[in-house]
């Protein structure tokens, strides 16, 4: 199952390394100035990312296994910070075992090509699970939330990041420079991206918040960093997509000539990426508002937790690889 890597991934991946270290040495220009908390802050964040990046590096080199391990064990910690964060009580510990199971399972579907059966089985078999494990206990008390909430973050943590993961097996993803890691690639750097610009614009032009979205759940989100992130990823995602895809090749359901048909795939992702990573972010804001903590836990210094960092991807993994399905010959 590890195959090797397309030879042009190396050179992406030292791409994406150089662009580290440029926004690395932009960091520490910016933060010259800057109040120690804050730089300290900045600093643990980029140390963060730089892990982050050598581990999603060696996930992509060892292909298909490196991924599912990679995403499984963030599914898996994402999992237990969740229990944390709901209050999850010693009525529900087997339930939080079988978790980190049906998560193993979930990824081993994947590993093992049974696609059909990952279409399916974490939608099934999570809420028969946690339904019938509650109902052992023979304790009612908070049945509905208890269960809703189980099963609320198996669906997201496990079953929406594991769709990234899907993208290493598609066969519709097989063609393209970089084979099936370009195209993980390419949702992985839109999504990120996407996140940064919008916090970015936000602080820019932003400051006043008048123009919040969801000032209750998330108070920092603003049209205009909403729509900061939207043109950035709009403007990268066409420039990228021939380097990491095969969506050029691709005519879609429409007929297109020329231009068109290389931009309009791109440009299409990009504008669903923007709008599924938005509710992805605040779709856990609000779990971590209800629950009264500002990070799902400190395990990424600057960052908060492996939640905060994966939130977006709940969504737009999904969304992007039904759009695939849709656009591509099977």
């Amino acid at each position: 199952m590890i195959s090797a890597p397309e030879s042009a991934l190396f050179a992406v991946i030292a791409a994406l390394f150089v662009s580290l270290i440029v926004g690395s040495i932009a960091r520490f220009i910016g933060l010259r100035n800057a109040d120690l908390e804050l730089r300290q802050k900045r600093f643990a964040s980029l140390r963060t990312w730089w892990g982050l990046a050598i581990a999603v590096s060696v996930g992509l080199l060892l292909g298909r296994v490196g991924i599912c391990v990679l995403l499984g064990l963030a599914s898996s910690l994402a999992w237990n910070e969740l229990t944390t964060m709901v209050g999850a009580n010693k009525q529900d510990r087997s339930s939080i075992y079988t978790g980190y199971v049906l998560i193993v399972c979930n990824y081993s579907l994947i590993l093992f090509g049974e696609l059909s059966l990952h279409a399916v089985f974490l939608p099934l078999a999570a809420p028969a699970a946690f339904a019938v494990l509650l109902l052992v206990n023979d304790e009612p008390q908070d049945y509905i939330r208890r269960t809703g909430a189980l099963v609320w973050g198996m669906l997201f943590l496990g079953y929406g990041v594991s769709h990234a993961a899907l993208l290493m097996s598609l066969p519709a993803t097989a063609a393209g420079p970089l084979g099936a890691a370009g195209w993980f690639l390419f949702i992985v750097v839109l999504t990120e991206c996407d996140d940064i610009f919008q916090a970015i614009t936000g602080r820019l032009f932003g400051k006043h918040k008048r123009h919040t979205i969801a000032p209750v759940v998330s108070p920092n989100k603003t049209w205009e960093g909403f729509l900061g992130g939207l043109l950035v990823i709009a403007v990268l995602a066409p420039i990228i997509a021939p380097w990491l895809t095969g969506l050029a090749q691709q005519p879609g359901p429409f007929e297109l000539d020329g231009l068109l048909q290389v931009l309009l795939a791109p440009l299409l992702i990009a504008v669903l990426v923007s709008i599924a990573g938005f509710f992805g972010d605040i779709n856990m804001s609000a779990i971590k508002r209800d629950a009264g903590v500002k990070d799902s836990s400190k395990r990424l210094p600057g960052m908060g937790g492996v939640i905060d960092r994966v939130d977006s991807l709940t969504m737009t993994a999904p969304a992007y690889v039904y759009f695939l399905l849709w656009w591509m010959p099977t």
